[in-house]
């Protein structure tokens, strides 16, 4: 009976094995991961991205402008029932236009803001991670996110939080990511960024589909009708207003 005890949990023992070497190393799947999208030089040879579309909430469709550029400037305006709304990061400082939470004129964000809006930088995460400082793994089975096999791949990032990415483990694109709220009363809240419909745009891979769900809900949906590379822009657009 030991025997046969024995039998069953190394067969169950080598399954699992078996079952993890069907996973590829987290430098294989992050690899072909940047290849897909268009290389490490082409998205290194970006120094802006502009996009108008709209965004979609509680059936409501808003156009929207987003503006992003090295190394981590950031600004996007969208309109609605008459009012401008503005979100910004000029590299030093957040900065908010929204009427309807009290800031009818361009008003500078606290400071916990202003450190998020640093986190996030211009270019992709996951090209040349390592030597950004930050560490990665990939876990040893994949998993089923929106219908697609991933592979899930957790960086703990440099400035101390965690992104998981989920790689289409057939397509090698970016499925979906979660990251965690850092400050507020949401702390800690998981917020998941769905990508899809992804097309070439001069020879890289972007997402012109990104919805954000929360709790398994979609807070809402950015649809991107037109993706521009390198176009000319005037860089004080990103700055607080005097």
């Amino acid at each position: 009976m030991k025997k046969i005890a024995f039998f069953l949990a190394f067969v169950a023992v080598s399954a699992v094995s078996l079952h993890a070497q069907a996973v590829p190393n987290v430098d294989t799947v992050i690899a072909k991961y940047v290849k897909t999208i268009g290389g490490a030089d082409k998205w290194k040879a970006i120094e802006s991205i502009k996009q108008t579309g709209f965004v979609v909430v509680q059936g409501m469709n808003i156009p929207f402008t987003a503006i992003q550029a090295r190394p981590n400037l950031s600004y996007s305006e969208g309109e609605f029932q008459g009012n401008k709304f503005i979100d910004a990061y000029d590299g030093t400082v957040a900065w908010t236009q929204n009427p309807f939470a009290g800031a009818a004129k361009p008003t500078k964000k606290d400071e916990d803001a202003t450190k998020e809006a640093a986190k996030e930088q211009f270019e992709d995460e996951l090209i040349d991670c390592k030597a950004k400082g930050h560490t990665v793994e990939i876990a040893p089975a994949t998993e089923d996110k929106e219908g697609t096999k991933c592979f899930k791949i957790t960086m703990k990032r440099k400035q101390g939080d965690e992104k998981v990415f989920y790689i289409d483990a057939e397509n090698y694109v970016t499925v979906s990511v979660t990251s965690y709220i850092a400050s507020g009363e949401m702390k800690g809240k998981a917020v998941e960024t769905v990508m899809s419909d992804y097309k070439s745009v001069d020879g890289v891979m972007v997402p012109h589909t990104i919805e954000q769900k929360m709790d398994g809900q979609t807070g809402m949906t950015i649809k991107a009708d037109k993706v521009e590379l390198n176009s000319k822009i005037d860089k004080a657009i990103f700055s607080l207003p005097k």
